[in-house]
C-alpha cells in the first residue's frame, strides 16, 4: 500500500476495513515512514488518526538507533512511538524497558528500565531507574536508580546523568579510599559544566579521622593557548599540629589549605605571559596529602613566579620574577625571610647574525651574537649578612663563531665568548661592587663518517611467497590483513572442529610489507677548551663565597677555571674550561621507515614520505689536562663520560658512567625494561660514590598479566645506603572480557605513610578505556 511518497507498507497479504479507513497488513509486515522503519508480524494502520499497530518480533529502526519489543504504536504524523517489553541497541548503549517512548527524534523515554553502556554483557553492570530518559547525542537522565553489579543492587542513585557526547554538569562517581591509623576517606565530586568554554568541579570531603574539608577547581579557556586554571584544597584537620610527629587526635582542629592559580596567554606569535602560583599554610601538607599535591610542585618551594617572553626574527627578550616560600624550612608555618627571590630578571639576546659567508677556505661562515641579562636578587629580612645575598647583577656573553672549512668529511671551527658579569651589593659594609669576566675559546675538528644499510620503501608480496614465520611475525606486529592475533585466554581452549588455516582467512592475496633503511653515524671530534684571560675584582668576601660555592645565586657565579673541582654532579660532569683537549667519540643508529599512505585517502603521496627513530647510541668523552703543575698522567685526566642506550620493540637500556680519574669515584645511572607477552619488567639504579653526596639507590618494577582478566604490578624504590624503602606500590587490575567495567586495586607506602586505594573504570565507548585495556604494559604506575 502506498500512501503518498512518505508512507509505504509492504506484507503478504492485506485486508481493508471500514471502508477503507482501516487498513490491516499480516505477514512480514514492513512500514516505511520517511526516516523511520517498522517491521513486524502484523500491522493495524488507521487512516483517520494515522496511527500504526505493529504485532510481534517488532522492530523500529530510526536513523540513530533500533529498538525491538513485543507490541508498537507508532503515530505517523508526529513520529511519536509507545514501544512494550522493549530493547534499544545503540553503539554507545543498550536499555531494556517495559515500556520505552519516542517523544521526538532525538528524544527517548523509559520506564522501569536498565541502562548499560556495557554492549557485550548487560549484566555485568547496569542502572535500574523508573523513568529513564535518553537525549540522543547529549545526554541519559536516570530518576530513581539502583547501581547494579552482577544483577545485584548497590547503591541507590535519586538521581543520575550519564553524558553521551560532551561535559555534563552532575555528581561524578565518588572517591574512596584508605590511609593507615586514619580511617576510610570518601570524596564526592560534583561537577559542573558551567559552559562551552570553562567549567567547576566541587568536592566535598571527609578524610577519616582528620575531619571534613574539600577540593575546589575552576578552568576556563579564552582562546587557543589562552587559558585559567585555579584549583585548591581545604582540610579541618583533627590530627595535624606543627611538630606534632604522632597521628593521634590532636584535640583542635586546624584548617590547612594548598591552591594553585594558573595563566597562560599568548598574545602573537611573538608575545606570550604565563602565571603561576601557589599557596599553603603549612609546609608538611606535601607529605599529608602527597597525591594532590605533588603534581602541582615543580620545586622546592611555593610562591609566584611567572614570565614575559617575546622574540623576534633576530632578537629576544624575557621578563621573570619570582617570590617564593622555601619548602625546606624548620618552622612549617612561617616564612623563610633569608629566602634570596628573584625580583626582577630581564634576558634579552640575538639570534647569530652572518658577518661573512663564502666558499674562500678559511672563511666560510662567521657569525656573531650577544646573551646577557639584568637580575635582582633580595631577601625579606633586610639584614646584611655573609655570605652577601642581595645584589644586582649584570651579565652580558657575546661570542663569534668562525667556521673555518668543511671539506668532505672533515670540518674545523672555532668559538670565541667573553663571559662577563658585575654585581652591585646594596647592602655590603665594604665595597659595594664586584666583577669577574673570561674570554672563553674553544677549537674544534671533527671527522665524520656514515654508513647506510638497505632501502626505505613498501612493498607488496604475495601471500603464498612469504613462510609460515614470517607470517605469523607480521601478524603478531598487526601488518596483515586478516584476523588479529587471538588473546591468551583464547589460545588456552580447546576447540571443538578445525579453524580455518591463517592464509585462508586473509582478505587479500598479497601483504603490504613495510622495508627499513637504517643509518649509522660516527663522529670523532677534538675539542680545545682555553681560557686566554680571567679577571676577578671587587668585594673580597663575595669572591671568596664564589670561589668555593657558599654563596652561588646561579651557576653564571662560578668562577670558570675551577668550576669543574666543586662538589656539585653538574659541575663535575663538565670538561675544564682552561686548556683542556677534549676527545669525543659518539655513535648514533637511526631508523628511516616509509610511512603508510594511500592515494585514494590522502588525494597525494609525498615523495619524502618517512618517519625517523633513534633506535641506538653510544658516545665517549675523555679530556686531557694541559697544567704544568701536574706530573703524574693520571692528574691530568679529567672525567671520562660514557653513554650508551638502545631502544627496540620489546626492550630498551640506557647507561651512563662517568669515572673521575683521581680519586677513581663513580656516577653511574643504568635503566632497562623488557616486555614479552605477558610479563614486562624495568628496573633503574643509581650510584654516586662521592663522600659528600653519596647516593645508592635501586628501582625496580615488574608486571604480570598471566589473563586478559587479571593483571598483577609491584614497583619498590631503595635506598641501598641508608637500607630503607622510599616508595613500594602493590596494584591489581581486574579487566573482565566483557569489556564492561576494569577495577584497579593499589596499595603505596612511601616514606613510611601507608595509603590503599581502589578505582572502577566504566567503559563509556571513550578511548581512554580502550587504551587502559589494550595498553596496559604501557600505563605509567612506578
Amino acid at each position: 500500500m502506498q500512501l503518498g511518497d512518505a508512507l509505504s507498507i509492504f506484507s503478504d497479504r492485506a485486508f481493508r476495513k471500514e471502508n477503507g479507513d482501516v487498513f490491516e497488513a499480516v505477514g512480514n509486515v514492513v512500514v516505511v515512514s520517511e526516516k523511520d522503519t517498522l517491521y513486524g508480524e502484523s500491522a493495524t494502520f488507521d487512516r483517520r488518526t494515522m496511527l500504526f499497530k505493529v504485532e510481534g518480533n517488532v522492530r523500529f529502526i530510526t536513523q540513530d538507533l533500533t529498538l525491538y519489543g513485543s507490541r508498537l504504536e507508532y503515530h505517523a504524523n508526529t513520529g511519536y512511538a509507545e514501544i512494550e517489553n522493549a530493547r534499544i541497541i545503540h553503539p554507545q548503549f543498550n536499555i531494556v524497558a517495559r515500556k520505552i517512548k519516542r517523544r521526538a527524534e532525538k528524544v527517548i523515554e523509559a520506564e522501569e528500565a536498565e541502562f548499560t553502556t556495557c554492549r557485550d554483557c548487560v549484566e555485568s553492570w547496569s542502572v535500574y531507574g523508573k523513568k529513564i530518559v535518553i537525549f540522543l547525542d547529549d545526554r541519559v537522565e536516570v530518576n530513581h536508580g539502583l547501581l547494579k553489579v552482577k544483577g545485584v543492587s548497590v547503591v541507590y542513585l535519586p538521581y543520575m546523568v550519564v553524558p553521551l557526547s560532551k561535559r555534563k554538569t552532575g555528581l561524578l562517581f565518588p572517591l574512596p579510599s584508605a590511609r593507615e591509623g586514619e580511617g576510610l576517606s570518601l570524596q564526592q565530586p560534583f561537577f559542573w559544566a558551567i559552559g562551552e568554554d570553562k567549567d567547576m568541579t566541587i568536592t566535598p570531603s571527609f578524610w577519616g579521622a582528620r575531619g571534613y574539608g574539600g577540593d575546589v577547581e575552576y578552568r576556563q579557556r579564552f582562546a587557543p593557548n589562552r587559558w585559567f586554571s585555579t584549583n585548591a584544597r581545604v582540610v579541618n584537620d583533627s590530627i595535624y599540629l606543627p611538630d606534632k610527629t604522632s597521628q593521634s587526635s590532636s584535640g583542635e582542629n586546624y584548617t590547612r589549605h594548598f591552591g594553585t592559580i594558573e595563566n597562560h596567554w599568548q598574545w602573537s606569535p611573538n608575545w606570550s605571559h604565563h602565571l603561576r602560583y601557589t599557596s599553603t599554610r603549612d609546609l608538611d601538607i606535601t607529605l599529608d596529602n602527597r597525591q594532590y599535591v605533588e603534581p602541582d610542585v615543580i620545586s622546592s618551594d611555593f610562591g609566584f613566579n611567572g614570565f614575559l617572553d617575546g622574540r623576534g626574527d633576530k632578537w629576544a627578550l624575557s621578563l621573570q620574577a619570582d617570590y617564593l616560600r622555601n619548602q625546606l624550612f624548620s618552622d612549617p608555618d612561617e616564612f623563610d625571610r633569608s629566602y634570596v627571590q628573584t625580583l626582577p630578571r630581564l634576558a634579552f639576546g640575538t639570534t647569530p647574525q652572518t658577518l661573512l659567508q663564502s666558499d674562500v677556505p678559511m672563511f666560510r661562515h662567521v657569525v656573531a651574537g650577544v646573551d646577557g641579562s639584568f637580575t635582582r636578587f633580595r631577601r625579606v629580612d633586610g639584614e646584611d649578612t655573609v655570605p652577601l645575598r642581595d645584589a644586582d647583577r649584570v651579565t652580558a656573553n657575546p661570542y663569534l663563531l668562525w667556521q673555518f672549512f668543511t671539506w668532505g668529511p672533515l670540518a674545523f671551527k672555532t668559538e670565541v665568548r667573553w663571559d662577563f658579569q658585575k654585581y652591585n651589593f646594596v647592602k655590603a659594609e665594604e665595597a659595594q661592587f664586584a666583577e669577574k669576566n673570561a674570554t672563553l675559546l674553544k677549537t674544534e675538528a671533527s671527522f665524520t663518517m656514515d654508513r647506510i644499510f638497505g632501502l626505505a620503501y613498501e612493498e607488496k608480496i604475495p601471500t603464498k611467497e612469504l613462510s609460515p614465520e614470517t607470517l605469523a611475525l607480521l601478524r603478531a606486529q598487526n601488518q596483515t590483513p586478516g584476523p588479529k592475533p587471538l588473546s591468551r585466554s583464547t589460545r588456552q581452549r580447546k576447540f571443538v572442529g578445525k579453524l580455518p588455516s591463517f592464509e585462508r582467512s586473509l582478505t587479500d592475496e598479497g601483504v603490504q610489507v613495510a622495508r627499513h633503511a637504517y643509518r649509522h653515524s660516527q663522529e670523532f671530534k677534538f675539542i680545545h677548551h682555553y681560557i686566554s684571560n680571567e679577571n676577578k675584582t671587587g668585594n673580597k668576601n663575595f669572591l671568596r663565597q664564589i670561589e668555593n660555592n657558599t654563596g652561588w645565586f646561579d651557576y653564571a657565579d662560578a668562577i670558570r677555571s675551577q668550576e669543574y673541582l666543586l662538589g656539585a654532579n653538574t659541575t663535575r660532569t663538565i670538561i675544564p674550561a682552561s686548556n683542556t683537549l677534549e676527545l669525543q667519540w659518539n655513535n648514533v643508529l637511526i631508523r628511516k621507515s616509509p610511512r603508510l599512505t594511500d592515494w585514494r585517502t590522502d588525494q597525494r603521496y609525498l615523495r619524502d614520505n618517512f618517519s625517523y627513530s633513534k633506535m641506538g647510541y653510544f658516545n665517549v668523552s675523555q679530556g686531557y689536562l694541559f697544567d704544568q703543575e701536574l706530573v703524574e698522567f693520571r692528574d691530568r685526566l679529567t672525567r671520562l663520560a660514557v653513554q650508551t642506550g638502545y631502544q627496540a620493540r620489546r626492550w630498551g637500556i640506557s647507561v651512563s658512567e662517568y669515572f673521575f680519574h683521581q680519586n677513581s669515584q663513580h656516577l653511574f645511572q643504568v635503566a632497562w625494561q623488557r616486555e614479552f607477552d605477558f610479563f614486562n619488567f624495568v628496573t633503574a639504579y643509581n650510584y654516586n660514590s662521592f663522600d659528600e653526596s653519596k647516593l645508592k639507590t635501586l628501582s625496580a618494577g615488574v608486571q604480570v598479566r598471566p589473563t586478559d582478566v587479571i593483571g598483577v604490578s609491584y614497583s619498590r624504590q631503595i635506598d641501598l645506603q641508608q637500607n630503607e624503602d622510599l616508595k613500594t606500590i602493590y596494584g591489581v587490575d581486574i579487566m573482565p572480557n566483557n569489556n564492561c567495567w576494569i577495577l584497579s586495586l593499589s596499595r603505596e607506602q612511601v616514606l613510611g605513610v601507608t595509603r590503599h586505594a581502589f578505582n572502577v573504570l566504566f567503559n563509556f565507548g571513550d578511548e581512554r578505556f580502550a587504551n587502559y585495556r589494550r595498553d596496559w604494559f604501557r600505563v605509567k604506575r612506578f
